[in-house]
């Protein structure tokens, strides 16, 4: 018996936790049908089976012997603890390309993650300082009970399409580094570090002096149940968009997107945010002269259940990634529509309300974990 045939058999044997093991004559076939020139008998499979993993030991490093000395333990740490200043994101791949290079090449990520971890540092979800209370809780509750016996394929044929504002900010390039270090939603941690100030995510993560350096662009973004996009810049600020532009919006782009999307229909249901700018009555005429409802009773501060969520947190990372240190405001800008556009899946959007209401009664009106 080869020793890839004996690591099958002790790997069929031995799954790991919360798996069942193959039966020793169901592996006794799939050996025949590995390699019909070998008839091992059912003994030598189940030898196999339970010493593979001890001569595998044997011929590596004795059992309890560490990959990294002491000294190049605490270099690992010390790396950390330098990359990591408290609140910052980082993983392992950023840790492992500080390392200094002897070190670097000798370790894996596995390795770092262990070490990281007996001292106690685990990754972990920053948590979010938003704290819905129970009325709004309770709101939440409703909606979802309201819809929670609709299945994916009904919600598809019952919402044709969901909507969300979305304002995308662009860092000058000093300001970059620590934005990219302070937005991530999770690091490493230890569970003192977990309450902290420092490791509860925040919303601004700049002074106001600096926070005047960056700039703004506001898109509103429309994806159907079959899977087509709608996006498109509006204005941004108080002063430079209201209803009455909002709702010449609706007449030029978004009425004209749902009828060719929707060819024999005559009226769609959407669902969109509660910011008022959508509600307005001027809004609500240019809706109605085209046929468009919205969702009744929508829950205020309900972000993660309206799925077009989906489309900004997979645009973001995607937009950051295309940036470039010299690029202006201006060529940064039109990569934002561009990213936009590129979520993968998108007919699968608006049959997700099905999970995410499901979730919401799990947790009781909690705020999912997206």
């Amino acid at each position: 018996m080869d020793e890839a045939t004996r690591a099958m058999c002790y790997a069929l044997r031995n799954p790991g936790p919360g798996k069942s093991p193959t039966k020793l004559k169901d592996i006794h076939k799939m050996v025949f049908k590995k390699d019909g020139r070998t008839r091992p008998t059912l003994a030598a499979i189940a030898l196999a089976a339970r010493t593979f993993k001890e001569e595998k030991l044997k011929r590596g490093r004795k059992l309890g012997q560490r990959l990294t000395s002491k000294d190049e333990d605490r270099k690992i740490l010390n790396t950390f603890k330098k990359l990591r200043p408290p609140g910052h994101g980082i993983d392992s791949n950023v840790l492992k390309k500080a390392l200094p290079k002897k070190l670097r090449t000798k370790v894996s990520r596995r390795t770092i993650i262990r070490r990281l971890a007996e001292k106690g540092y685990y990754p972990k979800k920053k948590r979010s300082k938003t704290d819905l209370g129970e009325v709004r809780m309770k709101k939440r509750v409703a909606f979802c009970k309201r819809y929670e016996g609709k299945n994916a394929a009904q919600w598809k044929s019952f919402l044709q399409g969901v909507g969300d504002f979305k304002e995308f900010t662009w860092y000058p390039k000093e300001l970059r580094p620590k934005f990219y270090k302070l937005r991530s939603s999770w690091t490493y941690m230890s569970k003192k570090e977990r309450s902290q100030p420092a490791f509860q995510r925040p919303k601004r993560w700049f002074k106001k002096e600096e926070w005047k350096k960056t700039k703004k662009v506001k898109v509103f973004g429309l994806t159907t149940s079959t899977g087509k996009q709608l996006c498109f810049e509006v204005p941004h600020g108080k002063n430079q968009f209201d209803a009455a532009k909002w709702a010449g919006f609706l007449r030029s782009k978004v009425a004209p997107f749902l009828k060719k999307t929707f060819p024999g229909k005559a009226s769609f249901q959407l669902l969109l945010d509660g910011e008022s700018i959508l509600h307005a009555p001027e809004a609500k005429r240019a809706m109605k002269e085209h046929g468009i409802a919205t969702l009744p009773d929508w829950p205020a501060y309900s972000p993660e259940l309206n799925p077009q969520e989906h489309v900004w947190s997979r645009a973001e990372p995607e937009l950051r990634e295309s940036e470039a240190d010299d690029e202006s405001f201006e060529q940064w800008k039109k990569k934002v529509i561009k990213a936009v556009g590129q979520y993968p899946s998108a007919e699968k959007l608006v049959a997700s309300m099905a999970r995410r209401c499901k979730d919401c009664l799990a947790r009781k009106g909690a705020m999912l974990d997206e």
